[in-house]
């Protein structure tokens, strides 16, 4: 059992609340809208989306966020026990002969694929307990190719294809499939001599597995035509739903 420090964010929490004030703005930048032959100075200003640099898997973090009520940062206890975070707070108003007494508990079970050995939390302004924690970062797995007999694999609500597309220039042999960190890599690559001359063809492709599939069960499979199918069996997406209540 571990005790887990409780830090007063109430800066932070009003630094987080501009940000979503405004946060619609960042993802559009003006542009110029040409009247004529050129640009008057009166002429109103478009505007176009701007991409958001992207975040690295490996940057993102697990949070759970509950509403506790208004307690101060010392009112509060939060220790870590068997895969399970523990919230106690308590508050006494009064003395020692008579008093009112307000006591909140919640426990939240800790994802297998968090690391809780690294949880901290903090109080925003706003009564919320926040809770954080890195993701677990597994050694990069091989998926096995395996020949496919029968009709084309296409998604449902019990499988979701993430790839799908041809490979048969290239034998099972040099195609590798792999999977780290959440994402799932697919390369291959071939050599071979031609009127003394070295041919060297590869191809290469990347993505992020999404959290509506299980990541640990991905299936890779080939039929006759050398068509590479990746999928994997769709699971609920318990952070979203939180996050939806």
């Amino acid at each position: 059992m571990t005790y887990v420090p409780v830090l007063w964010n109430r800066y932070n929490q009003t630094q987080h609340d501009f940000d979503d004030m405004f946060h619609f703005m960042d993802d559009w930048e003006p542009m110029s809208v040409g009247c004529g032959y050129g640009r008057h100075p009166t002429c109103p200003m478009a505007m176009r989306r701007r991409r958001r640099p992207d975040t690295s898997v490996a940057d993102r973090k697990w949070t759970y966020s509950v509403k506790i009520g208004d307690f101060d940062a010392q009112h509060v206890k939060v220790k870590v026990d068997n895969g399970k975070v523990i919230i106690h707070a308590k508050y006494t108003d009064g003395n020692d002969e008579w008093g009112d007494t307000v006591e909140r508990k919640r426990t939240v079970k800790v994802p297998e694929n968090v690391d809780a050995e690294k949880i901290h939390s903090f109080m925003r302004s706003d009564g919320t307990m926040v809770l954080e924690a890195p993701y677990h970062h597994p050694e990069e797995r091989q998926l096995q190719v395996v020949p496919h007999e029968g009709g084309a694999l296409v998604s449902s609500d019990s499988h979701s294809n993430l790839m799908k597309f041809n490979v048969e220039n290239f034998r099972p042999e040099e195609v590798k499939v792999s999977c780290k960190d959440g994402m799932l890599t697919v390369q291959g690559e071939k050599q071979r001599s031609e009127d003394g001359y070295e041919m060297r063809e590869s191809f290469w492709r990347q993505m992020t597995v999404p959290r509506s599939v299980d990541g640990k069960n991905i299936e890779c499979l080939r039929d006759e035509e050398g068509n590479l199918t990746i999928r994997a069996p769709a699971v609920e997406d318990v952070e979203m739903e939180q996050a939806k209540k």
